[in-house]
């Protein structure tokens, strides 16, 4: 490391990722708006010009903090959906990892995208921009798999597959709200079944 850079204020140890990790951490628990300076700069071990030095802002530090979640805690979305023989069984097996990744997390429990997404000032509008953009892309992930079911037959022609796709959008983003209002997991469990028994 540099004079320079330690003169800007990075600790000579600094560790980029697990800072963070540490700050994705904090605004999973507090929400973007309530993430204060304080709390953030505590929990990754650094001071205020560190983290200035290190992400140039809180706006630019969630941004990364929003990629690590969907990198580290999202991707599964994906593989269930594309990896399953039919539409049916990758919806079902996501909907299966994601309340088993909620219930298993003691100090998560529900999505980052929806905890971290309280309506805020004018001037977390690209944060709210980017929140908003990876729920629509969870619904078009279940768009796409049930328009791939609809070509392979084993999604039924008279579908609305966006209707459908939107309904799988509200409940799974949903959950996050039963499961910090402290639902149990049998219960989540039996919402997703009935749910599910809709295709």
């Amino acid at each position: 490391m540099t004079k320079a850079t330690a003169t800007r204020g990075r600790p000579r140890f600094f560790d980029r990722d697990a800072a963070l990790h540490k700050a994705m951490d904090v605004f999973w628990l507090y929400g973007y708006e309530g993430a204060s300076l304080s709390l953030l700069t505590a929990s990754m071990g650094i001071k205020p010009p560190s983290l200035y030095a290190a992400f140039g802002s809180k706006e630019k530090l969630f941004m990364e903090a929003v990629e690590l979640y969907v990198r580290k805690y999202g991707s599964y979305r994906e593989i269930a959906l594309t990896q399953a023989s039919d539409a049916k069984s990758g919806i079902t097996e996501l909907f299966e990892r994601t309340v088993e990744q909620f219930y298993a997390e003691h100090i998560h429990k529900g999505c980052f995208v929806v905890l971290t997404a309280l309506s805020g000032p004018q001037e977390s509008a690209d944060v709210q921009r980017v929140l908003s953009e990876e729920r629509r892309r969870t619904a078009l992930l279940f768009e796409s798999r049930l328009l791939r079911g609809q070509a392979e037959g084993d999604v039924a022609q008279d579908v609305n597959v966006r209707v459908l796709a939107e309904y799988f959008t509200t409940i799974f983003f949903g959950l996050t709200v039963q499961i910090r209002d402290g639902v149990d997991e049998e219960t989540v469990r039996g919402l997703v079944k009935v749910a599910i028994s809709v295709m």
